[in-house]
């Protein structure tokens, strides 16, 4: 998991902001131009060389210690039979009192080790033959020494999700099991080159990743940018940052506030100042591409739009473009294909040396 806001990767800006569509109006001022159409990307920024840029970058490479090893995780994951003593388990837990919630009670996310004695008694206990995805209600009562006075003697109910379960002792990996996953492997030795062929198509993707944000990066190190960009722009990817960083906590079940703090270990006033700070690198690297696509002729049409937003919205389950449009900003989706064309052309006259 990252650590910082910082380390957010360059592919946020193909993510279209769930934002909805604004027009620009006659008579604005630079600051107001949120979008690229709207601006001549050319008087903010001034190109260095972007053809035939040189990247060292280590070959992909999947090795059979990094294909045992990852199947013998996900022989560990997820037993049919439930968890056991000493199995991991991650979960969701609510805690009440009276039927509200208290104080310390209430957690996502949470690895346990069955039997580790971290929790009250029963608790642990409570969740032996637990499956993924089962909720289990815990009557239990705090010992009477319990070091929150408050909480001492107190009966309670935990509700708790398993969201994932990490055995202790793997299942063996035989021909049978691999049989019964339902992927077109006979036996085990398909097995292997199956799941190293999964982690090849990863390693693959993670390495062609490496090279665009290596030429992004050189790219904008070579650059000299002219102004500032318009803050409307700015702002609008603030929200963008805001807007999934908020998403992802909210997986956690957490609050953006929370999942700073406890995973990104970083306050308020310090991921705010940094996800600004990133806001404007993305709107700097946004117009830097937008003045090379300028350069080379390269555009986005409405055609090549309304398909891939048509593909959009079945994938999503949405009944037409037009619905989708009312969750999507589509200007910015356009300006994120259009930057997928730029990395495209970048990376095809690009010169990868092996590190």
């Amino acid at each position: 998991m990252r650590k910082r806001v910082a380390g957010i990767k360059t592919a946020v800006l193909a993510v279209a902001a769930t934002l909805m569509l604004v027009t620009a109006g006659c008579g604005q001022d630079d600051s107001e131009k949120a979008y690229l159409r709207e601006v001549e990307a050319e008087k903010y920024v001034k190109l260095g060389e972007y053809k035939g840029l040189e990247v060292v970058q280590p070959m992909p490479e999947v090795t059979e210690e990094q294909r045992d090893s990852y199947i013998n995780y996900l022989l560990s994951l997820n037993p049919s039979d439930g968890a056991k003593n000493g199995d991991t388990v991650n979960i969701d837990y609510v805690g009440t009192l009276d039927g509200v919630a208290f104080d310390g009670g209430t957690a996502a996310g949470q690895n346990l080790t069955l039997g580790s004695g971290r929790f009250i008694e029963g608790f642990e206990e409570g969740l032996v033959g637990a499956k993924v995805g089962d909720t289990v209600e815990l009557n239990l009562t705090f010992p009477e020494n319990y070091r929150a006075a408050e909480m001492a003697g107190k009966s309670v109910i935990f509700t708790v999700t398993v969201n994932t379960i990490m055995a202790a002792q793997p299942q063996e990996l035989n021909d049978a099991y691999v049989k019964g996953l339902d992927n077109g492997c006979a036996n085990v030795e398909e097995y292997k080159q199956y799941v190293y062929d999964l982690l090849m198509e990863d390693a693959t993707a993670a390495y062609e990743d490496a090279i665009e944000n290596s030429l992004v990066n050189m790219l904008m190190d070579s650059c000299e940018f002219i102004k500032e960009p318009p803050q409307a722009m700015v702002d609008n990817y603030e929200e963008v940052l805001v807007n999934n960083l908020t998403a992802e906590a909210a997986s956690y079940g957490m609050t953006l506030e929370q999942m700073m703090s406890l995973v990104y270990g970083t306050d308020t006033a310090t991921y705010g100042i940094e996800i600004k700070e990133q806001a404007v690198r993305f709107a700097k690297q946004s117009l830097m591409l937008q003045a090379i696509a300028d350069k080379e002729g390269l555009s986005v049409s409405e055609e090549e739009l309304q398909t891939e937003m048509e593909e959009l919205a079945a994938a999503g389950a949405y009944e037409s473009v037009e619905e989708l449009k009312k969750v999507l900003d589509a200007e910015r989706y356009k300006e994120s294909m259009m930057a997928q064309k730029v990395m495209g052309m970048l990376r095809e006259n690009a010169i990868v040396k092996e590190g």
